[in-house]
Parts: C-alpha cells; structure tokens; sequence
C-alpha cells in the first residue's frame, strides 16, 4: 500500500499582476505534473470553518468557533455543557485597547499565565496556551457577544466589554486581569522600554463543541497533520487525528522542509498546510517566495520521489487561491500519464483539465 503525502500551499499561483514563482527551473515538480493527474479547483461554499475543507470534509460537516477550537488545539475536555473561549493576551493604555505587534517572550508569557490562575473561579477556568494565544472555560451556557482583538485594536476598552447571558462575570475577568497584572515587574520594564504592557486577558470567539465526524475511523487510520494553525490543531485533534508542533511550520522561509519530507514518510498518511506563500505574497516578497519555491523543490519534492522506488507513494499538491479556485496534482508510484499543461498560472485557462472541489479531493487521496 502507497504512503499518502498531501501537501496544500495556498496562494502559490500568481494573482493577476502578480510575478509567477513557479516558472522557473523545477525539474521534480514538472516531472509530478507530467507523469501524474491535473486538476482545477472550483470555489467551494463558504463555511464558518474552512479547515474542515483542509481534512477533506464537506463545507457544513463541521462548524465550530475560534473557542472550541483554541480549546481543543490546547488539549483540554471540558464539561458537555460549557462555552470555551480563545483568550488573547493584550495591551491596555489610557483607556484604548491594542494587539501585541511581536511576538512575546515565552518567559514574561509564563509569568502573566502563573499569575493568570488566580482568576479561576467554579465556573471560569483558564487553559494556558503559548505566546498570545490561550483559552478560557465557562461551565456555562448562554448568549454572550464578544468582539475579536483585530476588530477592536485602538479603541476604547469601555465600549467593547463583553455583553449579555453572564456578561458581568466576564467583564469581572477582564478588569480583575488589568488588576493583578498591571503592577507586574515584567511590565514596568517593557513600558520603560518602550513597549506596551501586558495587562489585560481578553476572551473572544465564544462557542460549544459540537460533535464532528471521526475521520480516523471514516478512513480507517490516523493522519499526521503538520501546519502552523491553532484552528487547524483544534479541529485534527476533534476528527480523530494527530497534529504535529506547530513550530514545525511556523518558522517561514526557515522551515526545513527536508525534516517535513522525511517525516511524512515515516507515516502512512501525511497532510501538510503552510500558508506562507501567501504571507510572502503580501508582503510582496517575491523573490524570496522564488526562493522558497525552490527549497520546497529540491527539499521536499525531490526526497519523496527518490524513495517512491522503494516505497511506493501517492503525492498529492493542492495550491488553491483566496477565491477557491486553483490547481492540484496527484501521483502515484509508476503512474504514466503525459501531461503536457505546466503546474502554473497559465494551466487555470485550461478548459479540458477535470475539475473538482479541494475537500473532494482530499477526501479521496486520504480514503481507499
């Protein structure tokens, strides 16, 4: 039996105006292409959780919030009939609210989450996470609105408070947070170094855990899932799945792809996500997503194939774009096709080349 590899680079295809990274010398990719099955990505239907399209899901088998996911990701298993929060670690001054632009230490991380612990109450626990990103339990249920860091960064933290069903519980959290932290020694250094305290615990994207489908039973195995998606985490753990340490990923054009390779064939089916295109490709990085497009060739791409004469193995590579649309291939040890359309830019003009959904795909390669 084939060890199944799918790896999934977003926004790898050049929009339109955009410089191409693809065109250029990349004999393993080329050859994956010509050998193996061409397709087209279609849209796929919005969903409030589009990860569950990475792991090869239908759009609405599993809708879940940021909370669930945060808690999940983070290994917790609260009570049935409890509401999990994502708890973002955040600067307050003069009344106005803010984002930590950097990362943060892990060591002053660790001194607010030991002080963080004194807000556990019977019915609110904290679930510590890593860098700004951690969870909040309440053994309850209820209609409560909460607003995201991103949306309210640079306003005023009066009118952003968390309203309805326990509402003053929360709003007890947050100033009790501001209290036991602000007089913290590791904040009066940042600001005397001029950077902005960390002083106020901020719960957002509220919501229950629903049940999702068992994909390791679905597809009668585990998958080893590798991205540097807290929600991606949540969501593997959820179906059954094991995720990999984020920080494997998460390291950018840092990331050594030749460990990736190397590992994935050490399973018998492996899904890898890197979103990091898309990070170079707004940053207009170009040359250095050329860069990477080439490290990934001969890092990755090059290592599977070499042992796919030993160890037969079904590679599968997706770039969808922010639309939904995209390109993907399949192969298979011996497969003999001649493809003649380049994985790049110019094969989405294609009209013969079969067409399908990402998560149909997925679904496929992933299953027997």
């Amino acid at each position: 039996m084939s060890r199944k590899v799918v790896l999934i680079l977003p926004n790898w295809l050049a929009k339109a105006g955009e410089d191409s990274v693809l065109r250029q010398s990349l004999p393993a990719l080329e050859k994956l292409t010509e050998m193996g099955e061409l397709l087209k990505l279609s849209p796929a239907p919005i969903s409030a959780t589009p990860e569950s399209q990475v792991l090869g899901m239908m759009p609405n088998e599993a809708e879940l919030a940021q909370g669930p996911l945060t808690i999940a990701a983070l290994g917790a298993d609260p009570p049935d009939r409890s509401t999990h929060f994502h708890l973002s670690l955040m600067s307050l001054a003069d009344g106005v609210l803010s984002q930590h632009q950097l990362e943060l230490p892990p060591e002053e991380v660790d001194v607010v989450l030991a002080r963080a612990k004194l807000l556990n109450t019977k019915s609110l626990t904290v679930v510590p996470g890593e860098g700004q990103d951690h969870g909040l339990v309440w053994e309850g249920l209820g209609d409560i609105g909460t607003q995201p860091p991103i949306s309210i960064d640079g306003k005023e933290y009066l009118q952003n408070l968390p309203q309805g069903d326990n509402e003053a519980a929360f709003r007890r959290f947050i100033d009790d947070s501001v209290n036991i932290l602000q007089g913290l020694e590791l904040n009066e250094r940042r600001v005397d170094e001029g950077l902005p305290p960390i002083n106020i615990l901020w719960p957002w994207g509220q919501g229950v855990r629903f049940r999702v489908p068992n994909l390791a039973l679905r597809r009668a195995e585990p998958v080893k899932v590798y991205s540097p998606s807290l929600r991606l985490a949540g969501l593997s753990r959820l179906v059954g799945y094991r995720h990999s340490p984020r920080t494997l990923l998460a390291k950018g054009l840092n990331t050594d792809w030749r460990a990736i390779a190397d590992i994935a064939l050490t399973n018998n089916a492996s899904l890898i996500w890197s979103p990091v295109f898309g990070e170079l490709r707004q940053k207009n990085l170009i040359e250095e997503a050329g860069w990477l497009t080439k490290q990934i060739e001969e890092s990755f791409l090059n290592p599977i194939f070499s042992s796919a004469a030993e160890n037969p193995v079904r590679l599968s590579l997706l770039s969808p774009t922010d639309n939904g649309t995209g390109l993907a291939v399949t192969y298979e040890t011996k497969m003999q096709n001649a493809t003649m359309v380049p994985f790049d830019e110019r094969a989405l003009e294609e009209r013969k080349l079969p067409i399908t959904q990402m998560y149909e795909m997925i679904d496929h390669e992933l299953g027997y």
